[in-house]
């Protein structure tokens, strides 16, 4: 079976998003809402378009967008219902949000003016269908507007810690449903341009966005990185008292075989935002 369109998967992701949903927004000083703000930029929606937010999440692109179509519509979906929840609480009277698909949308063809897909599209089932069922049911020269993690631009610290999940994880007997290595590449500024001239689009902007920082300690390290993805979540949050101390002990060590003490704790979180027009 092809590990990108398991049902195993899927209800991994799921249960990953609807555990993290009342974090989401604060996650990282509010790194999610960041990112958001400036994909909404670029995409520069209008008054009376109508748009489609798919994987809203916690709908902070979709309550961003909202104010800006007016009285345009804004459409939000996801499979996280925990997530869904957060987002219908923030009342905006011009939005609406449901659970679907990213890969199954309900809406007749050429319906919107705009797609949003914030941070969203490395976590689909199928993400080439995914993409066309956003050209689907955009009208000729609609837009669509994508934000990816640029995972090549992590730094030494990240890299040392997310190397060591899979041992970590072969360590405490754990076996968990991945996606393959190449989703990864997703948001590299090679990558999701190729991605989304395949699926019919016209690639009109491109632009990187860098947030980052430092933990103050392992403790404050494997928090940040518990909300980094499905993977290290699970494996952190598994872990109790004193497996987590002695996972927090290895990052100690881990961090100071950095030699530079600037390095130690440091984190980036680095992102692609691209907008296309469906040809």
């Amino acid at each position: 079976m092809n590990p990108d369109s398991s049902g195993e998967m899927v209800d991994h992701l799921v249960d990953f998003f609807d555990r993290i949903a009342p974090v989401y927004d604060t996650w990282a000083g509010g790194q999610h809402a960041r990112v958001a703000g400036r994909l909404v930029d670029l995409a520069a929606p209008i008054k009376h378009e109508l748009v489609l937010d798919v994987g809203t999440g916690t709908g902070l692109v979709a309550h961003l967008v909202a104010p800006r179509v007016s009285p345009g519509l804004v459409m939000g979906i996801d499979l996280s219902e925990n997530m869904l929840s957060i987002a219908r609480a923030h009342k905006t009277k011009n939005v609406q949000f449901v659970g679907m698909a990213a890969e199954h949308l309900v809406f007749r063809p050429g319906m919107f003016d705009l797609v949003t897909m914030g941070e969203a599209l490395a976590y689909f089932a199928d993400p080439t269908t995914a993409l066309a069922e956003a050209n689907r049911v955009l009208r000729p020269g609609g837009r669509l507007a994508v934000s990816c993690q640029r995972r090549s631009l992590s730094t030494r610290a990240q890299d040392l810690f997310f190397q060591g999940l899979a041992p970590l994880a072969r360590r405490h007997y754990l076996s968990l449903p991945r996606y393959s290595s190449d989703r990864s590449r997703f948001g590299e500024p090679d990558v999701l341009p190729q991605l989304l001239g395949a699926a019919g689009f016209d690639v009109t902007k491109v632009t990187e966005m860098v947030t980052g920082g430092r933990a103050k300690d392992a403790r404050d390290w494997t928090e940040l990185m518990a909300g980094a993805g499905p993977l290290p979540f699970t494996l952190i949050r598994s872990l109790g008292p004193r497996y987590r101390d002695e996972l927090e002990a290895e990052v100690e060590a881990a961090m100071a075989s950095l030699g530079d003490p600037d390095d130690a704790f440091r984190y980036h979180h680095s992102y692609v935002l691209a907008v296309a027009t469906k040809r």
